[in-house]
């Protein structure tokens, strides 16, 4: 099943780091993930000091599937721009069309 997940609680960090991540590194997760979109908060995961974001644009670029921050979240926090290289930010519109280019089957929100 190919998956992308939408990460918005603010739990999102610990169940990356504790199961998603290291799942994915041992090709034991169990779905194809194809994206992870970040809302809220959880944008500053992918910021360059952040380790969590350094494992996940390895695994992305490993196994091809894309991150995107919500663009309004990003502006909020004043981090447009700063975030890792290859990370999208847009909105509704552009995870829809991002999810079905990379045939998600199934989107998960956390």
């Amino acid at each position: 099943m190919k998956v992308a997940y939408i990460f918005q609680s603010s739990r999102a960090s610990v169940l990356l780091e504790n199961m998603i991540i290291p799942q994915a590194s041992l090709e034991v997760h169990g779905a194809t993930i194809v994206g992870m979109f970040f809302f809220d908060d959880n944008v500053f995961l992918l910021l360059p000091e952040n380790p969590i974001g350094e494992k996940l644009t390895i695994l992305s670029a490993k196994y091809n599937f894309f991150l995107m921050c919500c663009d309004y979240c990003c502006g909020q926090r004043g981090i447009s721009s700063r975030l890792y290289p290859g990370v999208k930010e847009g909105c509704f519109p552009d995870l829809y069309k991002l999810a079905s280019d990379y045939g998600a089957e199934q989107v998960i929100t956390l």
